[in-house]
């Protein structure tokens, strides 16, 4: 897990030398990886009625239902049966689409690393100033766009609402998933609610990653989808209601900076539904350096977004594979950070929302753009890495995002080649 160690500036240049320095390892753990007793149905036939049929023959209870359905349900399996063995059960029932286990999902940088990331304080100079901006000509990018009229959900631990570099950007219309209440702020509950010995270690997050997309798309409104604890932990069925959330009230981006090794076929129905209605979803590919797809990352119809240093190498946490579908900085990225202030942090969640921010950006020049052709502006446009990174040779997608190119490319009025669509597999 990853420590917030807040720090004073000479103990700054520390905590940044070990984030290009420190190791990665794998927590050990034998903790669960659903919650207990949770499972998601889809019924075959849309009908309340048929779902009280259903909770009668396996002794389940309702919990939810999913967002703007009939059909998708969260269930309690009855005390004395695990979940695990009613699914087995339950998957023979052909009045049922899917049942699956309502995995925990998480945040790459809080999961399963042991990494440190520092506070840098309330000078907000170097937020508009650091590496990542220069080096992505941000400058220039915003005489072509900066945003305005596009929405973009974030859907993560929350946002503090009152930032004074975010206040002005929110959008009114945003959700508590974990407390069930409309104010998606960030809550730091003073308690360790994963049993890791630390607390609150996720507790800042989602307003460090809506600070990167207000850095790139300062015009954009920003929805606040709260999906996370404090801990940095969440599930299936909140990402999934949230996602259709987003959809359904205006969201042209949805940022994703979370996920779960687990494969789930309520993701990938909520992903494509999304994407049918022409909302980009970008999420993170995940800080293991390993193969293993994440999802919603691994969704054909979701951008796995990975991280590079200001060379354009792979970072050495950062997830690779044939699944992923671009890169962008995630190294030492300046942003947000309660209460007030800001903070350095590495990740492939700090990676995700630079996408976000780009997929706003073009939106906002062409709102007619399809889904389809702003993956192909993105991808067409972006940097190869393969000569740089010749171990990752078509394992870190189509390469490193360059946003100020795909904004002259769509100023020139023709669409690129169609060979580099980073959602060119997407058919929803």
């Amino acid at each position: 897990m990853d420590r917030l160690i807040r720090i004073s500036m000479p103990g700054l240049l520390l905590a940044t030398l070990l984030s290009f320095t420190a190791t990665y390892p794998v927590v050990a753990t034998n903790a669960p990886d659903h919650e207990p007793g949770q499972l998601v149905v889809k019924l075959e036939r849309s009908s309340w009625n048929e779902i009280e049929v259903i909770n009668q023959a396996y002794g389940t209870s309702t919990l939810l239902s999913l967002y703007n359905r009939q059909d998708t349900f969260l269930l309690q399996a009855p005390h004395e049966t695990s979940a695990e063995q009613l699914v087995e059960v339950m998957a023979l029932d052909p009045r049922l689409e899917y049942v699956e286990l309502n995995y925990f999902t998480e945040d790459p940088e809080t999961g399963s690393t042991d990494r440190i990331y520092g506070w840098g304080g309330y000078e907000s100079e170097p937020y508009q100033g650091q590496d990542a901006t220069t080096e992505m000509d941000l400058e220039n990018a915003h005489s072509y766009s900066r945003g305005a009229g596009t929405i973009v959900a974030i859907l993560d631990s929350g946002v503090q609402l009152d930032h004074p570099s975010l206040a002005n950007s929110l959008y009114i219309l945003g959700f508590d998933f974990v407390d069930n209440d409309p104010f998606p702020a960030e809550e730091a509950n003073g308690q360790d609610e994963d049993g890791d010995g630390r607390v609150d270690e996720g507790y800042g997050h989602g307003t460090h990653v809506a600070g990167i997309i207000h850095l790139v798309a300062p015009e954009a409104s920003l929805m606040p989808l709260r999906v996370l604890n404090s801990d940095g932990h969440g599930n299936v069925f909140k990402t999934a209601n949230a996602i259709l959330f987003a959809a359904y009230n205006g969201a042209d981006v949805i940022n994703l900076s979370l996920g779960t090794p687990h494969p789930s076929a309520l993701l990938g129905e909520v992903v494509r539904e999304a994407a049918g209605m022409g909302v980009m979803v970008v999420a993170a590919a995940g800080n293991l350096n390993i193969d293993i797809k994440q999802y919603p990352a691994g969704e054909v119809c979701a951008i796995a977004v990975t991280s590079v240093d200001f060379r354009g190498k792979k970072s050495s946490f950062a997830n690779y594979g044939d699944w992923i579908g671009l890169a962008a900085p995630g190294e030492n990225i300046y942003s947000t950070f309660p209460i007030s202030g800001y903070a350095w942090w590495s990740g492939t969640s700090m990676s995700t929302p630079f996408v976000s921010g780009q997929a706003a950006l073009l939106r906002s020049v062409d709102p007619q753009l399809t889904l389809d052709e702003l993956g192909l502006f993105i991808g067409a446009t972006a940097k190869p890495l393969n000569r740089i990174n010749p171990a990752y040779r078509g394992l870190l997608g189509q390469g490193e995002i360059d946003i100020l190119a795909s904004l002259q490319e769509l100023a020139a009025g023709a669409l690129p080649p169609p060979e580099r669509n980073v959602l060119a597999d997407c058919n929803p």
